[in-house]
């Protein structure tokens, strides 16, 4: 299983100087990933959730890095793809040049948005999440791969045009979806696209992997090629006893799901759009067990990668042996110290790492 950095690049303190702690800190924490050989960083991209994420603009921080790193690859966990947040044309240019500059390092993952606050304020009905998001996955591949581009759609039509420039990596970056319930893996399994797993939880990886698994087989990818990876992302902080570690993280996992509860609230208190009604229903659910138990507990029952290296690796293990290929690993949080991080990153490569591999 391969291990990776995952950002929203939060943050306790929303001043200026605190933000900007925060980026530069980041960068040096993957600075030392690239280093210890982690296989890729990932960013999301949120907007106008203070505190919670200051990543509005994966894109300019991973072409930043694309300049400080040399091998670690370069993900978006996960581009929001409906049609007024970015524009599909947009966004295959950005993805094109970001893998020139980074040497062919870049993995594509795309999303539709999951709070109301993002979504209303670009006036986004969330209803049309879903078709523009599988709308322009079936773009992309297109518009990197063809000398010209043209696209006859109701929702976005688009006249003949050469979107350049075109990718690095031939004939694309390989491309994932945000997943967050059983019926989008089914999707990207249906078409060939990864999996970024957010929120569906560690404890049922071992049936979604199999029923990933089992129905990519008859793929019939949205792009050149089947990448079949399944990813999973995993609150963590690797320290060296147990005690350490959940003191530090303990908080800010708590902390964390309680600011979703926030994020969600809108739809969680009031009436969730349709095609997010299966998530929101399942979160609940997830945040009153979370909201029950310490910690602790939720990190015996694999629920969290926060402790010692020996736990770490029991965590780990348990996603390595369900067939997970890549943990997306948790770290940065609201108050985690950036010494503390550093020393996680450096845990999880030299003691934890070889131990999944030598399995």
């Amino acid at each position: 299983m391969d291990i990776s950095l995952i950002y929203e690049l939060e943050t306790s303190d929303p001043t200026d100087a605190g933000v900007k702690r925060s980026y530069d800190q980041c960068i040096e924490q993957v600075q030392l990933a690239d280093q210890l050989g982690y296989r890729a960083v990932w960013f999301t991209e949120h907007h106008f959730l203070s505190r919670f994420s200051y990543s509005s603009a994966p894109e300019v921080f991973l072409g930043h890095l694309a300049a400080k790193t040399r091998n670690i690859r370069l993900g978006h966990g996960i581009v929001l793809l409906p049609f007024r947040i970015n524009h599909p044309l947009r966004v295959a240019e950005r993805i094109a040049v970001l893998d020139i500059l980074s040497n062919g390092r870049v993995e594509f993952g795309g999303g539709r948005a999951i709070s109301e606050s993002e979504l209303s304020a670009f006036a986004v009905d969330p209803d049309d999440t879903r078709p523009q998001w599988e709308e322009s996955l079936r773009m992309l591949p297109k518009m990197w791969m063809g000398e010209s581009f043209q696209w006859e759609s109701p929702t976005i039509p688009i006249p003949s045009r050469e979107v350049i420039p075109k990718p690095f990596q031939k004939p694309h970056p390989p491309m994932s979806v945000a997943c967050t319930q059983p019926a989008t893996i089914e999707f990207a399994a249906k078409n060939g696209l990864g999996v970024l797993g957010f929120g569906i939880g560690q404890g049922q990886s071992n049936d979604y992997v199999r029923m990933y698994r089992e129905k990519i087989r008859n793929a019939q990818p949205l792009g050149a090629f089947v990448n079949n990876r399944f990813a999973l992302f995993v609150h963590t902080l690797c320290c060296p006893t147990d005690d350490q570690a959940l003191a530090l993280q303990g908080p800010n996992f708590k902390l964390y799901n309680e600011q979703v509860r926030s994020l969600f609230a809108p739809w969680i208190d009031g009436k969730a759009p349709h095609s997010y009604e299966w998530f929101m229903k399942y979160y609940v659910e997830q945040y009153e067990q979370m909201a029950s138990i310490s910690t602790q507990d939720i990190v015996k029952a694999g629920g969290a990668c926060i402790g010692s290296p020996d736990t770490c690796f029991k965590v780990l293990k348990h996603l390595s042996d369900a067939g997970v290929d890549e943990a997306l690993l948790f770290m940065q949080s609201y108050t985690t110290p950036h010494d503390a991080i550093m020393r996680s990153i450096e845990l999880i490569a030299k003691e934890v790492k070889p131990r999944l591999r030598d399995k």
